[in-house]
């Protein structure tokens, strides 16, 4: 059960993250421009990312708590077809189901062995928390709400910080969120959340795949195999 609600928080964490906001100049001399570099950036990015329209990733997802000396890891794929499908399994060391279709969510885990849905109409906001998560993956960044500031770290490959900006939801419980994109800056490669209670997760996607066909089965929420 533990597990299952990490999974969940990583989901609702990556659900908030805005990245089209705006980092004051820097006076080092590796930035003359920060803002504008930045801007050019996720510009870049977003346009680079445009091109997909089909997902299927592998993902392990390492969570570390402060207050134990552990890290709990969670396996599984991700899927997403645009513009309205998205799915996460989570298949090690536990299952668990979620699959966004148009207006509805449906979950399954094997604790209850039961389907939830939910219909998003209903639900004004899980629906912006559900529509913010399918535009982070999908990297229509500039939708997204501008509750960060962003930082430059790398540029090959690229790395960016966000950090909530004051006042905002996330600040009361996020200091930062790192994300390293592959080299060829087609789709991300790592994202890293750094907790104000001293927790981090750190999620590293494998085997990524884009614009293939994807099968019926990936949107299903219950397993075929119990």
């Amino acid at each position: 059960m533990r597990l299952k609600k990490n999974a969940l928080w990583l989901m609702l964490c990556l659900c908030l993250f805005g990245v089209h906001s705006h980092a004051e100049p820097s006076a080092t001399e590796e930035s003359l421009d920060v803002a504008s570099n930045i801007d050019s950036v996720l510009g870049r990015l977003e346009e680079k990312m445009s091109a997909m329209q089909t997902l299927q990733t592998g993902f392990v997802q390492e969570k570390k708590l402060a207050v134990f000396d552990q890290t709990l890891v969670l396996e599984g794929t991700i899927f997403l077809q645009k513009p309205a499908h998205f799915a996460w399994h989570v298949k090690k060391p536990m299952r668990y189901s979620l699959v966004m279709k148009d207006d509805t969510v449906r979950q399954w885990d094997e604790d209850t062995r039961r389907v939830q849905q939910i219909p998003l109409s209903k639900n004004p906001g899980f629906q912006a928390v559900v529509g913010q998560m399918r535009e982070w993956f999908s990297g229509t960044y500039t939708s997204l709400l501008a509750e960060y500031d962003v930082m430059l770290l790398k540029q090959r490959p690229v790395s960016l910080r966000f950090i909530p900006r004051k006042a905002t939801v996330a600040s009361n419980v996020i200091d930062s969120v790192t994300v390293v994109f592959r080299i060829d800056e087609r789709y991300i490669y790592q994202i890293c959340i750094e907790e104000k209670s001293g927790d981090s997760t750190l999620l590293t996607f494998v085997d990524t795949l884009l614009n293939i066909p994807i099968g019926a089965e990936a949107w299903e929420v219950k397993p075929r195999v119990q």
